[in-house]
């Protein structure tokens, strides 16, 4: 299911990575088609629209390039996410109870839907677990002996 997944975002990946270069391409043919206007123009104020609207280009061909160049994730990615991920739904315990400050908030974010809530007579109430964890905890427990 998780290689299903993967495989599909990765080909609207490169269906969007192909759009960005066509567009980059369209960019082009456009600076291409206003410099040849800019030779043929005998105004200075036309002049400088087209050397505007070149500039203009040029900045969106970089945004497109750079965009393209970041949406594919480099190959072997899938394995480096499904080894972290079942790390830390294999024992989130053991990730919160070593890592920095940050890291515990981000344990917290992951593993409850929101966050505890602590009641004034000292104790928290039952918190509301992520899917992954509910659907954890019907296989490793019988339901009558969580509380969810």
């Amino acid at each position: 299911m998780f290689r299903d997944a993967w495989d599909m975002r990765l080909s609207q990946a490169e269906e969007q990575r192909t759009e960005w270069q066509s567009q980059i391409k369209a960019s082009e043919t456009q600076i291409e088609e206003l410099l040849d206007r800019i030779i043929d123009a005998k105004s200075d104020s036309v002049v400088a629209a087209y050397e505007k609207r070149i500039d203009k280009l040029e900045r969106e061909k970089i945004v497109l390039a750079e965009r393209a160049s970041k949406t594919v994730p480099p190959k072997g990615r899938l394995e480096e996410c499904m080894e972290l991920s079942l790390r830390f739904l294999s024992n989130p315990w053991e990730i919160y109870e070593k890592g920095s400050y940050a890291l515990r908030q981000t344990v917290l974010r992951l593993a409850f839907v929101e966050p505890l809530r602590y009641h004034p007579n000292g104790v928290y109430g039952t918190p509301k677990f992520a899917f992954p964890f509910k659907a954890l905890a019907g296989f490793s427990m019988p339901k009558s002996e969580m509380v969810l």
